[in-house]
């Protein structure tokens, strides 16, 4: 199937798919769901030399028109961060479909548990593949195949660097696949959903939840709105959903750490007493010496080096002491990680950084909570 086909046959089904639930579950069903329904905000359409990939991406309460997006991708590991060396965690012959579990490598597990508190609670079951060096390949795909990814979690690795992706549909395609035969296959999927648990949707549980999904900024996923905020201003939108995402207690934003040109964006203590580095690697605005608004230019490959800057800097006793005496927190041996837009196509970053896009980090809050 070309691209071009593949546009429009997900275009034309997802969108009346999704508009007929929409239409439908929330109003003669509304009280049989655990919870609010949630639907995605944009259809992502990748082209590999080998591969069609569709994924939905963003979370809204509401049902609006998808807005597609079409790129490329060297290849199907890339887009996935399934490479590695090793025996594959998850081999993919023919069909395959997850649904609500962790697929992992070892040591990408390792920082779910540690790291995440929500991701116990964010799926049913799990895939961990055996520890070792550089714990192996994800995923490994095979032509003829159609794997579906909905609502996954995934977590990759590279050494010490790890990758995770909350996936909230994704479906992978050899290109030699037929139009007809993959229309097919995607009504056969919905038409096999339990009614209250459409295909491309989540329904959250009601609680405390409901005051998360209210608020503004989970509405404004980086897709919308946030080109115009300046980085300050987006750790201060969404403060609330760092802190719950990796249960933390406090939030520093723009930290200015002397001794250095570029400080991180933003340090969070943890409730366990740990601290986090963050540098986000996403479409916002910095504010120049000149008190102006700019595009900012920090690309996923500048923020990984920058942070290991960072871990350079707090390794130093008088640089813990300064970031002591100035904002309160004793940072040793802290986290690295590297937040991102959802569809930033990079490898698992070198060094010990954590790569986990915005996306991702709005699902963990949820479940967070």
């Amino acid at each position: 199937m070309k691209p071009t086909e593949f546009v429009k046959v997900n275009s034309q089904f997802w969108g009346d798919h999704l508009k007929s639930v929409s239409e439908h579950l929330p109003g003669s069903h509304g009280r049989e769901l655990v919870g609010p329904l949630l639907y995605p905000r944009q259809l992502v359409l990748t082209e590999t030399p080998d591969w069609n990939i569709l994924e939905l991406v963003g979370v809204s309460r509401e049902y609006r028109s998808l807005e597609v997006r079409r790129q490329k991708a060297a290849s199907i590991d890339e887009y996935f961060g399934a490479s590695g060396a090793g025996k594959p965690v998850a081999k993919l012959p023919n069909e395959n479909f997850y649904r609500d579990a962790t697929i992992a490598t070892a040591y990408g597990n390792g920082v779910l548990t540690a790291g995440f508190p929500g991701a116990q609670r964010l799926t049913e079951s799990e895939l961990i593949g055996p520890a070792g060096i550089g714990d192996g390949q994800l995923l490994e795909f095979a032509p003829g195949n159609y794997s579906v990814f909905q609502r996954v979690l995934l977590a990759s690795s590279t050494g010490t660097s790890s990758r995770v992706h909350w996936s909230f549909l994704a479906i992978a395609i050899h290109r030699s696949e037929p139009a007809d035969k993959y229309r097919d296959f995607l009504q056969n999927l919905v038409n096999a959903a339990a009614h209250l648990d459409p295909v491309g949707t989540v329904a959250v549980p009601r609680g405390e939840v409901d005051q998360l999904l209210k608020a503004e900024p989970f509405s404004s996923t980086y897709q919308h709105g946030l080109g115009k905020a300046t980085v300050g201003e987006f750790l201060q939108q969404h403060e609330e959903i760092l802190l719950a995402a990796f249960d933390a207690t406090q939030l520093i934003r723009e930290p200015q750490l002397d001794g250095l040109d570029s400080s991180p964006d933003f340090i969070l203590e943890r409730a366990d007493g740990s601290h986090i580095v963050g540098q986000l690697a996403l479409p916002v605005l910095e504010i120049a010496k000149d008190g102006k608004k700019r595009r900012r230019s920090t690309s996923a490959t500048d923020g990984a080096a920058r942070l290991a800057q960072y871990g350079e800097y707090f390794a130093g006793a008088e640089n813990r002491e300064f970031a002591k005496t100035k904002y309160g927190v004793e940072v040793s041996n802290p986290r690295s990680v590297l937040v991102t837009s959802n569809q930033e196509l990079i490898a698992t970053p070198d060094g010990t950084n954590e790569l986990v896009d915005y996306d991702t980090i709005l699902r963990l809050a949820l479940a967070g909570k």
